[in-house]
């Protein structure tokens, strides 16, 4: 098993992600094509089902692009769940202490580093690979709090320094509402926690995220947050891009309704 993901990161470079919501397997493998790096596959605000998210990774695996699940909690049922189907790594919600983050952590390894249970499915190839997963997927398997809350910013160096937390991902929303600015992303306020993280990341020499809380169809927002010093780029996703071309095609051809 070899993370392209984690490679692209530890190379200080810029990596591009879609978000998934609907469960197309084919959606999937479109986006992974179209030249995303990495696919998330969001299983916490989307009714997605076990073998959706195992069609979904199979899409994603037909692609150069690598494929993270994004959990509905913190559980280490799901996270193995989801990593033995063969997500490259994990994207946990509401992460706010070092000890939950060390718990997510935990469960992508194995003992003695972790406590993931043995019995890689797809991910080890369906067993013709088992040897060979089970030696590389430690160094591997990347797990990834998303930051989304006041007590999360004020423990993010311990969040981020917490061993086999590979990088974060800023959940602009969330964390705009817990600081009491809700959708106020200009605010002191939040500006702040976003100087923090990256304060954090530069301390602990990891990666930092951010999701994009502007219009993915223009670059200049996307632009500045990577000039700012983040690395893993949320950027739109099936929602997301399949309603912002409705309304740009519909707002064009309104003239046409007169």
């Amino acid at each position: 098993m070899r993370n392209q993901l984690k490679a692209l990161l530890a190379e200080g470079k810029v990596a591009l992600g879609g978000q998934l919501r609907f469960g197309s397997p084919a959606i999937a493998e479109l986006f992974g094509l179209a030249g995303y790096d990495w696919i998330l596959i969001d299983t916490e605000h989307a009714p997605q089902t076990p073998p959706g998210v195992m069609a979904q990774l199979q899409g994603v695996g037909c692609t150069p692009a690598t494929a993270l699940v994004r959990v509905a909690k913190n559980d280490p049922d799901l996270i193995k769940l989801y990593l033995d189907m063969g997500a490259a790594g994990i994207v946990a919600p509401f992460v706010n202490t070092p000890e939950e983050a060390k718990a997510g952590v935990d469960a992508c390894r194995y003992p003695p580093l972790g406590t993931r249970g043995w019995g890689p499915d797809r991910a080890a190839g369906y067993g013709l690979r088992s040897q060979e997963y089970t030696a590389s997927s430690d160094r591997e398997v990347m797990f990834v709090p998303i930051i989304e809350s006041a007590e999360a910013i004020e423990n993010i160096e311990g969040i981020l320094g917490t061993e086999g937390v590979d990088s974060c991902i800023v959940g602009p929303v969330d964390l705009s509402i817990s600081l009491g600015t809700p959708f106020d992303y200009q605010s002191g306020h939040f500006q702040q926690a976003l100087d923090a993280v990256l304060a954090a990341a530069r301390q602990t020499a990891k990666p930092a995220g951010v999701g994009v809380y502007g219009s993915v169809f223009e670059a200049g927002l996307a632009t500045e947050l990577v000039e700012r010093g983040f690395r893993l780029i949320l950027a739109g996703g099936d929602e997301w891009i399949l309603g912002s071309g409705c309304r740009l095609v519909l707002d064009q051809l309104q003239k046409l309704r007169s």
